[in-house]
């Protein structure tokens, strides 16, 4: 799905409301903006407290251990 947006003052931009639905973003969602060989890239992400993450770590660690 493609669709021209227009830049807005403050450099904002509106994500038209088709691709919200149909990749289900809802008012809150984290998107990782960056640019690459001159194209503009918009991905949704999930973000996680850093003690959630190593706690993970901790247990996969732990799990390796188990398996060996």
């Amino acid at each position: 799905m493609k669709m021209i947006v227009e830049l807005r003052q403050k450099s904002q931009i509106t994500i038209p409301k088709g691709i919200v639905k149909k990749l289900r973003l809802r008012e809150g969602d984290k998107l990782e903006i960056y640019e690459e060989k001159g194209t503009i890239h918009i991905v949704p992400v999930v973000v996680y407290p850093t003690a959630y993450i190593d706690g993970l770590k901790e247990e996969i660690e732990r799990l390796k251990k188990e398996l060996k």
